[in-house]
């Protein structure tokens, strides 16, 4: 890659132009899908890393928490998938270490014998508090150098970007 920046691969991707022309769309396609890739990868880490050590939670479990906390309570599995992106045996093995360690609870649904409601507990809702500032305080370090109209437009870019991928 020969246009000035500096990427990880520069040093021995000698023959990328060869591949996608410089400033060509399919470049500037291949550029802007590597930056999202390791711009989302670099934050999972970071976030991950940080909430973890801070509190000891997992993203999976805090993600869940999050999503049970945001919606009108009681939420059931299902929803709680479509919501954090999970298949079904993961979710519900997250949710039953979340019941054992008292973060969340499950009641029977009254209508539908296969399906649960789940509530957060207290607990889950202490979890909550600890795990936002920390992500909120590693929010604004990343997005710190934006204006809010230079975050809107990213936020925009994003929200196309992933409705053309998820069709």
């Amino acid at each position: 890659m020969n246009s000035g920046e500096n990427y990880d691969h520069d040093d021995w991707s000698t023959r990328y132009n060869e591949f996608y022309p410089a400033g060509s769309r399919l470049d500037n396609e291949f550029r802007t899908s590597l930056m999202l890739v390791r711009s989302g990868k670099s934050w999972t880490q970071r976030v991950e890393s940080r909430i973890l050590n801070e509190t000891g939670q997992t993203r999976a479990r805090w993600q869940v928490l999050f999503a049970i906390g945001f919606a009108e309570q009681p939420v059931i599995m299902s929803e709680l998938c479509k919501r954090v992106h999970v298949q079904w045996p993961t979710m519900v093995r997250l949710i039953e270490a979340m019941e054992r360690d008292g973060l969340i609870r499950r009641e029977d649904h009254p209508d539908d014998k296969r399906s649960r409601y789940i509530y957060l507990t207290a607990a889950g809702e202490d979890v909550i508090a600890r795990v936002q500032p920390v992500l909120d305080n590693e929010r604004s370090a990343v997005f710190g150098a934006l204006s809010d109209a230079e975050l809107k437009t990213a936020q925009a870019i994003l929200e196309k970007i992933y409705r053309a991928s998820t069709t």
